[in-house]
């Protein structure tokens, strides 16, 4: 009787001591990050007389800026995706993309190696017609 009590007070003890244990580790250990991709949509109004050009050149200026600024916000963003889209007049479309990774932004921050231009905007925004 008594060893029989002594048997079920240590294993009592053991599964009483290894919960603690498990729920310490739990309670202290950090938590596992995940890294995840950004996806990010920015509308651009064409403004007043401006060229298709010069708003490339504007729509890839922001799109470096908000690149390098999501990446710097969020340090578990491991890849961005940037969308610029054009209005001209209620006419929209895309101008372009630019997809990086934070070691490729890290290793060549220039937007230049990482967007893709969208052929025939011009013609979709009606900005090669007179």
């Amino acid at each position: 009787m008594l060893r029989n009590t002594l048997s079920k007070l240590s294993l009592t003890l053991i599964l009483g001591l290894g919960s603690i244990g498990i729920l310490t580790y739990e309670a202290i250990a950090p938590q596992l990050a995940s890294a995840y991709p950004q996806n990010v949509e920015i509308y651009l109004t064409r403004q007043g007389g401006e060229t298709y050009d010069n708003l490339l050149e504007r729509s890839s200026i922001i799109a470096r800026a908000a690149t390098q600024r999501t990446f710097d916000t969020d340090v578990l963003v491991s890849e961005v995706a940037i969308t610029i889209l054009a209005d001209n007049q209620g006419l929209i479309a895309p101008l372009l993309t630019l997809n990086v990774t934070r070691d490729q932004w890290w290793q060549r921050p220039d937007p230049k190696a990482w967007i893709d231009y969208y052929d025939g905007i011009a013609t979709l925004l009606q900005l090669n017609t007179p």
